[in-house]
């Protein structure tokens, strides 16, 4: 089938770009909530965190999620990403701020790579395995993130 790749902009790693309530370590926070610990914080567009887990399937993000992104740490609420280790890929599954669990997240998918990455716990691209289906993600420290996945024809529509 087609796909498409989107230039998805910088990744910010300043805390007050995140924005976090205050100054910290954005690279490994010194925070965590039951077994979600010692996050990964990016904005890509919008704020995200990211947590690297044994497995991400076990990990009960219907109950956390809201809990992480309504914490007052976070004063514009925030993205939370679990994520493990397949193969050579990324298994992740996102609570959206705003939405809940969600099938697939390219900004997530984003936040994630680049958080691997940038520990040296992937290389670029990485192949980012969410419920909807998987995204390649490329990036480079001082680049754009660029992902790409499958282009599906969704509707045709006229406006007048």
């Amino acid at each position: 089938g087609a796909s498409a790749t989107i230039d998805m902009g910088a990744p910010r790693f300043g805390w007050q770009d995140i924005p976090l309530a205050y100054a910290m370590d954005s690279s490994a926070m010194p925070v965590g909530w039951e077994e979600l610990q010692g996050p990964f914080a990016v904005n890509v567009g919008n704020p995200h965190v990211v947590f690297f887990v044994p497995d991400a399937n076990a990990v009960d993000l219907e109950r956390l999620g809201p809990i992480i992104e309504h914490d007052p740490l976070f004063p514009e609420r925030v993205n939370v990403n679990v994520a493990s280790f397949e193969d050579e890929a990324i298994r992740l599954h996102v609570w959206e701020r705003g939405a809940g669990l969600t099938l697939a997240c390219g900004t997530g998918a984003c936040a994630t790579a680049v958080a691997a990455i940038r520990q040296h716990l992937a290389r670029s691209p990485v192949e980012v395995r969410l419920p909807g289906g998987a995204l390649t993600i490329e990036w480079a420290p001082g680049e754009p993130i660029r992902m790409s996945g499958p282009a599906t024809h969704v509707f045709t529509g006229e406006l007048d």
